[in-house]
C-alpha cells in the first residue's frame, strides 16, 4: 500500500497525507492495479475509472477540485456571505 500511495503522490503532486485524507487509497489501489500512469492520475484527479464515477466520495474528493481550491459542485455550499469575498489567490 505504501508504494502505491507514494507513487501516486509523485504522479499527482499531492502529498501522501493529502491522498490518504481522501479515504480512497485502498479503493483506488484495488482498481488501478496494472493501470498506466495516465489512468492512475486521471483516477485521482477526477474520481472516474474508465468512464464511470467510482463513487460520490470519489467525485467529491477529486484532486481537480482541491487543485482549484473549490468544492466539487453539489457537495457543499460556499457559506453565508461568500458573494462578498473575492476569488482566492495563490492556488496550487
Amino acid at each position: 500500500m505504501d508504494a502505491f500511495v507514494e507513487r501516486s503522490a509523485e504522479l499527482t503532486g499531492f502529498s501522501v497525507e493529502e491522498l490518504r485524507s481522501t479515504g480512497l487509497v485502498e479503493r483506488y489501489r484495488a482498481l488501478a492495479g496494472g493501470a498506466s500512469e495516465a489512468e492512475l492520475i486521471h483516477l485521482w484527479y477526477t474520481g472516474e475509472w474508465r468512464g464511470a464515477v467510482v463513487s460520490a466520495r470519489a467525485y467529491a474528493e477529486g484532486l481537480a477540485w482541491k487543485a482549484a481550491g473549490v468544492a466539487a459542485p453539489g457537495t457543499r455550499g460556499p457559506g453565508f456571505g461568500s458573494w462578498d469575498r473575492g476569488p482566492r489567490r495563490g492556488l496550487r
